[in-house]
């Protein structure tokens, strides 16, 4: 049975990464659209390997603190789908965003807003943060999570990532049933994608173990 939860793979950059991607489904794939960070790929790079994958996998761009202007371009000509806010960006910045995307905002999901998890505080300020939805991470690159017990006081619907791999996505699925799980270095192996370890991940929260991916 499955648990529900949406799967991302984030942190694409290749033509092989999208072959992966197409192969075993996820529902959302992630491009790192802010210089300065290893897994950047510029907009024109994100839109030739994308235009092979599959229409059924949404887009989504990560930025970091980017002029706002900016970021919603990448919505608006179609290099994304959805947007994912990774740094400072305050509730005036998605209030603006949703200006500049007008119609094209409306009733989606558009706008996703990452919180480095430490304490409850952190959490009550994720439950409140005016975006479509939240992300809840550990924010340190560590390959750790973040104290799960925290989640209990979330009250929204949220995407779980750091620290997440195959060995212990279907107990994060199935205790705290989050819109989606995200995923970028539990599916790596010497920093690049893995198609074995993105078939184990989408295996761990889709399945119980009796259905498996299709080859």
């Amino acid at each position: 049975m499955s648990t529900g939860t949406k799967i991302k793979i984030c942190g694409l950059r290749t033509e092989a990464d999208i072959a992966a991607v197409n192969r075993y489904r996820p529902d959302m794939c992630g491009f790192i659209c802010t210089p300065l960070f290893w897994r950047f790929v510029p907009r024109e790079e994100i839109r030739r390997i994308t235009k092979a994958l599959d229409p059924g996998i949404q887009k989504v761009g990560v930025f970091v603190d980017q002029d706002v202007e900016e970021a919603a371009s990448y919505l608006m000509d179609g290099t994304v789908d959805i947007l994912q806010l990774h740094g400072q960006e305050d509730d005036a910045y998605i209030r603006r965003l949703r200006e500049l995307l007008g119609r094209k905002a409306e009733g989606r999901c558009r706008i996703i807003k990452a919180f480095r998890i430490r304490s409850r505080e952190d959490i009550l300020a994720a439950k409140v943060s005016a975006a479509d939805l939240v992300l809840l991470d550990n924010g340190t690159g560590t390959g750790e999570h973040f104290d799960w017990s925290l989640i209990r006081d979330i009250g929204r619907d949220f995407l779980l990532a750091g620290g997440l791999n195959s060995e212990n996505l279907a107990d994060a699925a199935e205790r705290f049933r989050p819109y989606a799980v995200d995923v970028s270095s539990g599916v790596e192996t010497d920093g690049k994608k893995d198609p074995e370890k993105i078939r184990a991940c989408i295996e761990a929260v889709r399945n119980t173990g009796k259905l498996k991916v299709e080859e």
